[in-house]
């Protein structure tokens, strides 16, 4: 009997002390529900993030992306930081918590892999894809080569707001070659002197390697044209031996759109830099999205 009463008093001990350890969470500190749902979808942005090319060199972006989740739970920075400090402090109950994130992130891996969410999304039937590289696509330096970080500008008129700018090549660079850090990068330059980038390091490890780099035009200025460069570098001594192949460099918009977001930019910067060339051209470009608009329109 004792030792009965001894049990019942320990489950009780055990009980009481769960129970206050929940009643001191904070009052700025999520729930555990609400926790788990910031978090899953604080890991699916993530991922999905890491397909579209944008990693953490874009921190602004990145945070402009995870600030609408916030909103959406209608929490702010300070509430999510007080609340992973608190159970980072806690860590069983932490541990729970990303237990069932670990679940449910699972369970929409199966559902997708399914075909459950392959809808289609009639916004990318919109969507144009346009090449807008005009320079050799592939280069072969030798070790007898002139040293280049292969920089590059495209100028275009067609440049907008809204667009995503995509750059795909491969590239090879030898175990003999000198050059350190190596880097490539791609720039988005406004008409106003600013600029927007991302960049990723390369290898000289002797093989052959896909690179893609995606960057998006998010600022509402006029976009004066896209730079970068394939080789870049650091510092070099002297031994140059590299092969860049199969460059492209796409522009994806929404054809239908364009005037309005033409618009928006114009209101935010007025000032007309195009030339006179540049202006006629611009004009063909409009007429002829005009005359594809209204087709599509009338097709729908």
């Amino acid at each position: 009997m004792p030792k009965l009463i001894n049990k019942t008093l320990i489950a009780i001990i055990f009980f009481v002390l769960a129970l206050s350890a929940c009643q001191q969470r904070p009052k700025n500190v999520l729930s555990e529900r609400n926790m788990t749902a910031v978090l899953v979808d604080m890991h699916l942005l993530e991922g999905t993030l890491d397909t579209k090319g944008i990693g953490n060199s874009q921190f602004d972006l990145k945070s402009k992306y995870f600030n609408s989740i916030l909103e959406k739970y209608n929490i702010t920075q300070a509430d999510f930081d007080s609340s992973v400090v608190w159970y980072t402090k806690n860590p069983k109950t932490y541990a729970d918590i990303y237990i069932d994130v670990n679940k449910r992130l699972t369970k929409l891996q199966i559902e997708i892999k399914k075909g459950k969410y392959h809808s289609i999304d009639s916004t990318d039937i919109k969507k144009f894809k346009l090449n807008i590289w005009n320079k050799p696509i592939n280069y072969h330096f030798a070790k007898d080569s002139t040293r280049t970080q292969l920089n590059f500008e495209i100028l275009n008129t067609g440049l907008m707001y809204g667009d995503v700018y995509i750059l795909k090549f491969k590239e090879f660079i030898s175990r003999q070659d000198s050059c350190t850090d190596r880097f490539v990068v791609l720039r988005i330059n406004y008409y106003n002197g600013s600029s927007d980038s991302v960049f990723t390091k390369t290898y000289n490890d002797g093989l052959t390697k896909r690179y893609t780099i995606q960057l998006p035009a998010y600022k509402k200025l006029k976009i004066k044209s896209i730079s970068g460069k394939l080789l870049g570098c650091k510092t070099y001594k002297g031994t140059f031996h590299a092969v860049v192949d199969s460059i492209s460099l796409t522009r994806m918009f929404n054809s239908l759109i364009q005037d309005s977001l033409r618009k928006v930019v114009q209101k935010v910067d007025p000032t007309n830099y195009l030339t006179p060339d540049q202006k006629r051209m611009n004009s063909i470009l409009l007429n002829k999205s005009n005359l594809k608009n209204n087709a599509i329109k009338k097709r729908d």
